[in-house]
């Protein structure tokens, strides 16, 4: 019989449900969420997943799509300046108050030691500001070494209570504490005092590994560990008033727990995860040694109603089970007792379970989620909203490492966006953990396996199943001590259609970027439109075509003329390449868009060719106004085959290759040339070409570093990259015989300047315009900068913070600019002279075979060289994507220049930022295009196949995958939440300041500042760490007075210090008289 009261029922789900949508419909998101998770308890399962998708519409409405800035969180190192550092330990004591973290005891847990640390009597203190940790003298009655504990700050002073000791002489015995130690901070230093605190009433029993935060003048704490209780777990909850030192039971929680954490707002108590008591099961080998598995269990303490009451959690996101995690309460504005908000890091997972737990287990339970759940260590850092009960996790901009026992404080919140650490934790590192289990375990599991299936259990009938499903390990942790400042957006579950996203996307057309083209001979980006070199515009060096001649004529336009067979090419221009000694003729290529995208070429006997004349810049407007085919040489897609061992400069490994050893492979590294082309390059790129890959639109080639033998140049499979490999090395050895005299030339002209002649003619400044060209609007900038730093350390420490460029990361080359052609194509080069950068085998292709060493060559010697005002280089980052930069350097009356600037100031600037390896100036716009609704986007499934076209917005989930992949995951767009595209002046000139006091860093280690993993520092990061000044030992590496790194000046009477103006020397001169004069005494 059906029930009356059904339909009845069914009308006010209805009802509802209708509240829901027009609460949704009216923009009241947080109501909407209300009324439909209201409705999942009262639902029909079938009306579950309705209910579900649109409890998830909502959640994407408050806090915005996937990718947004509302769901990711961008992790920086926070490096120290100070050599000193506590001991690493793990669960220990910290607190943060004011601008000073504290922490105090712990033990060695990553060499399996629960025991306190002989140095866990030790309280050190990390000031955030000055990043420095110092060692705090105490004195007087000290809680001595424990584990396990808590400090709170209190009125300027500190206080600890409970934790762990045991006994190591004689018969090992444990105390748990339960005295309440108060250090005096409020007193006068360099010793803090610690005094027992008298306490009133009954106090709880000692414990480690509880929970307890401070709220409202008063310090609650909840449940922990104490083995010498029934069960080990505890779940009371004690509160301890502020005002009177007096402890007051409160209603126990409804599990025991510990290692879990709790933090109050609303008037209540939250707890969350932790470890519980449960028996074991011998049936099931991975519970064996574990009895304290991690939970999930979320509740709440009414600390008005004094009541318990499980947490409703909203959306499919949850914390799952979890246990040493950390918690830090985020406020809207400094000196709210409410948190608005929750972050949780990190933690571990026990993975004890009553069953095996198959991968569809973990699907079913985890989610998306579950390969993250694969390790019991954990990388997630989530959020909680404190008003609508909605998790959601906070995905990294650049991938991390799993870590528990961590710690976190606030840092700041400005701008939109709230700055906290994180710091120090143990965890593995998921690429180097070991699961290798030893025989008698694998025995036992194996005995243990056959016993479950005769009982009955639900287990695998194979055993390697079986193990795989218990997820057992020799799971070996890792210690860590760095510090990370982590960003998170302020506006947490307040979003709206507005924000930097959409002002964006609606960028009208007049700010969106295009590539642009001065039709000059001279224009550094006039290869962007036309198939041409410099050397084409100049008259050429011989005036005919004879037999055998390839060193004068390789890559000299030519024009066909009696041609008899070919009759249709006769007049037309080509590009004379090898001499071909088997049929007496020569090889020529036609321009592609000439051959129809193909990539041959015709034998021609050198009577049928003529030296074709000088090109004219009419000729080119003419070949561009005309046709409409693409005119330009196709990008070029090299393969090297090289060494996996192999950390030499690519171009080492091209023309000196070492044999590859027995056993050894080889690893093939690909990248892209879009730069322009010598009229030899132009040859030798058509010649070595894949025909089979190639066409008008990339052509590929491919080179093996390695020595050949007879029988590679006879394979058939490796005969053609075999001949490529030795042209293209010959060539390369070709243009460095050629270029050594003129660089060695340049090289001693420059050393003729000397610092005093440098100072007459620049002065104190020298003001520098950099300009990214053939870009529209302008991308710019302007700084001034002293004259005596090099050329390296411009690259390195300005000009690449001030284009939001990454430094040591790609090849880069200067050259003085004229506008005499030949003047122009006989410009020295200036660069590294070796580069582990990828990209620096495009070197010979344009730049030459070598460069004059920017190390010894300052910005003030290249501007003296040359008797005029003005002076304009052209700069090259990037010799893949080739970023061409016009630079324009005057002396500067230093007017306008604040008084406390050092080497190096940034006056302003225009313009967007561009991501490094954004394919160059093409797909740079097409990139901004996408982003901007101007041209579709690719839409991928789940394992990046694209199934779609078409244009999106920043309320799609697919729009902010593209701009994180695209622009947010590139090493130079990763410092910070926000618009990383856009140029923001503060944010340049604190890069500057930072760069200028941080080492040059060494050419030729440029492969190492690629993306590693390593625990040590727990993020996926550069392996070639900036040093801060700090750690800098040789004092005439750095200013005296500023730090400052570059455009540095010894003293000329003792050589011992340096500085980086005379101001700064006449200033430190009192300081340093008289070591300078007991150093001259010594040397007599």
């Amino acid at each position: 019989m059906m029930d009356p009261s059904r339909p009845k029922k069914q009308a006010m789900l209805s009802m509802r449900w209708e509240k829901a949508a027009a609460a949704m419909r009216e923009g009241n998101h947080k109501e909407a969420l209300r009324l439909y998770h209201s409705l999942l308890a009262d639902s029909p399962q079938s009306d579950t997943a309705m209910i579900n998708e649109a409890i998830e519409g909502v959640i994407d409405e408050i806090y915005g799509p996937k990718g947004s800035d509302e769901s990711i969180c961008v992790w920086k190192h926070y490096p120290l300046l100070s050599k000193s550092k506590p001991p690493g330990l793990q669960f220990r004591a910290t607190c943060q108050m004011g601008d000073k973290i504290y922490v105090h005891g712990g033990c060695d847990f990553c060499e399996n030691d629960i025991l306190p640390s002989s140095d866990g009597d030790e309280v050190w203190e990390f000031n955030i500001t000055k990043r420095q940790w110092r060692h705090i003298k105490t004195a007087g009655k000290s809680p001595g070494p424990r584990t396990g504990h808590s400090m709170f700050p209190w009125k300027g002073d500190l206080y600890l209570w409970g934790g762990m000791m045991e006994e190591r002489s004689g018969t090992p015995r444990r105390y748990y504490f339960t005295k309440l130690y108060k250090l005096n901070m409020t007193g006068k230093g360099p010793v803090y005092k610690w005094e027992v605190v008298k306490t009133r009433s009954q106090e709880p029993i000692g414990r480690e590994e509880y929970a307890g935060v401070l709220y409202k003048g008063k310090y609650y704490v909840h449940a922990g560990n104490n083995p010498n209780v029934e069960g080990s777990a505890l779940k009371d909850t004690w509160v301890l008033n502020l005002s009177n030192f007096k402890w007051s039971p409160l209603k126990d929680g409804p599990v025991t727990r510990h290692c879990h954490c709790m933090w109050a707002g609303n008037n209540k108590l939250y707890v969350l995860g932790g470890r519980t008591d449960i028996p074991q099961d011998p049936a099931n080998f991975s519970l064996m040694n574990v009895s304290n598995p991690s939970i999930e269990d979320f509740v709440s303490f009414d600390l008005g109603t004094k009541t318990w009451k499980y947490e409703d959690l909203v959306g499919k996101y949850r914390p799952h089970d979890l246990s040493e995690f950390t918690v830090l309460p985020l406020y809207n504005k400094d000196g709210d007792d409410e948190p608005s908000s929750v972050v949780i890091w990190g933690g571990y997972r026990d993975p004890g379970r009553p069953k095996t737990m198959t991968l569809a287990d973990m699907k079913a339970k985890f989610g998306e989620e579950h390969e993250e759940f694969r390790l019991p260590y954990k990388k997630r850092l989530l959020r909680f909203d404190m008003k609508t009960n909605v998790w959601k996790p906070l995905k990294p901009t650049s991938p991390i490492l799993p870590k528990a026992q961590s710690f976190m404080c606030r840092l700041k919140s400005e701008n939109g966006i709230t700055h906290f650490l994180i710091a120090e934790g143990y965890g593995v590192d998921p690429d180097h953990d070991t699961r290798d289990l030893s025989e008698r375990t694998r025995a036992e599991a194996h005995r243990l396996h056959q016993d479950a299936i005769a009982l009955g259990h639900q287990v695998p009938a194979d055993f390697e199943s079986y193990m795989n499903g218990q997820q057992l390990s020799n799971h070996k942790p890792q210690y860590s001590n760095k510090v990370y400042e982590v960003l998170v957006t302020e506006s947490f579950g307040e979003r709206r259609e507005a924000g930097w996203s959409w002002n964006f996307f609606k960028l009208s057309a007049d700010k969106l970027p295009g590539v642009e083209t001065v039709l000059h001979p001279a224009s550094p980006t006039l290869h962007n439109v036309v198939d041409l070199s410099l050397d084409d515009f100049l008259q050429p060096q011989c005036d005919l075509v004879v037999a055998d001649d390839q060193n004068n004529l390789f890559g000299v336009r030519v024009k066909f003329d009696g041609l008899k067979g070919r009759q249709d090419l006769n007049g037309e221009v080509g590009r004379c390449g090898r001499w071909l000694n088997k049929t007496g003729r020569y090889e020529v290529f036609l321009p592609l868009y000439e051959n129809g995208g193909k990539l041959g070429s015709i034998s021609v006997k050198p009577e049928n060719l003529l030296i074709a004349d000088a090109v004219t810049t009419l000729e080119v407007e003419e070949l561009l106004t005309y046709t409409s085919s693409d005119k330009r040489f196709p990008p070029t897609l090299i393969n090297l085959a090289r060494t996996s061992e192999s950390d030499r400069p690519p171009l080492d490994d091209i023309i000196d290759p070492i044999p590859i050893a027995r056993g050894g492979g080889v690893v093939p590294i690909f990248d892209t040339y879009r730069g322009p082309l010598s009229k030899e390059a132009h040859a030798l790129l058509r010649t070595i070409a894949n025909p089979e890959i190639g066409n008008d639109k990339m052509i590929a080639c491919s080179l093996l570093a390695q020595k050949f033998s007879d029988e590679d140049r006879r394979n058939p499979n490796t005969k053609k990259m075999t001949e490529s490999s030795i042209f293209f090395s010959q060539f390369v050895r070709d243009r460095k015989a050629k270029d050594s005299v003129r660089v060695a030339s340049f090289e001693a002209s420059m050393a003729k300047f000397s610092d005093s002649m440098v100072d007459e003619v620049c002065g104190k400044w020298l003001k520098v315009v950099v300009k990214l060209d053939g870009i529209h609007p302008p991308i710019r900038r302007e700084f001034v900068v002293r004259p005596a730093m090099t050329l390296r350390a411009l690259h390195d420490q300005v000009l690449c913070p001030v284009m939001g460029w990454k430094s040591n990361y790609h090849c880069y080359a200067y050259r003085k600019v004229f506008d005499d052609l030949q003047k122009l194509k006989d410009s020295c080069w200036i660069g590294p002279r070796t580069s582990t950068a990828l990209d620096s085998m495009f070197m010979p292709l344009y730049v030459g075979g070598c460069v004059a060493n920017d190390k010894q060559i300052s910005i003030g010697q290249l501007y003296a060289s040359e008797q005029s005002d003005n002076l304009t280089v052209q700069w090259v980052h990037d010799f893949g994507d080739w970023y061409s930069h016009s630079i324009d350097i005057s002396r500067c009356d230093g007017k306008k220049v604040p008084s406390n600037a050092h080497v190096a100031y940034l006056m302003g600037g225009e313009g967007l930022n561009i991501p490094e390896d954004a394919g160059g100036l093409f797909l740079y716009e097409q990139l901004i295009g996408k982003l901007t609704h101007r041209f579709p986007m690719e839409i991928s499934d789940e394992n990046d196949n694209c199934v779609s076209r078409d244009f999106t917005d920043p309320s799609s989930e697919h729009w902010w995958g593209y701009f994180n992949t695209e622009v947010r995951n590139k090493p130079n767009m990763q410092r910070s939440l926000g618009n990383p595209l856009e140029f923001n002046l503060d944010l340049a000139r604190i890069d500057v300041e930072a760069a200028i006091r941080r080492p040059t860093q060494k050419s030729g280690r440029e492969n190492q500042n690629v993306h590693s993993m390593d625990f040590r520092t727990g993020l996926i990061h550069e392996k070639d760490k900036k040093v801060s000044a700090s750690q800098v030992k040789d004092a005439t590496k750095l200013c005296a007075v500023c730090g400052v790194t570059v455009a540095l000046r010894k003293c000329s009477s003792c050589k011992s210090v340096a500085y980086c103006s005379r101001e700064h020397q006449v200033e430190h001169w009192k300081e340093h008289k008289s070591i300078c004069k007991a150093i001259q005494k010594s040397k007599k």
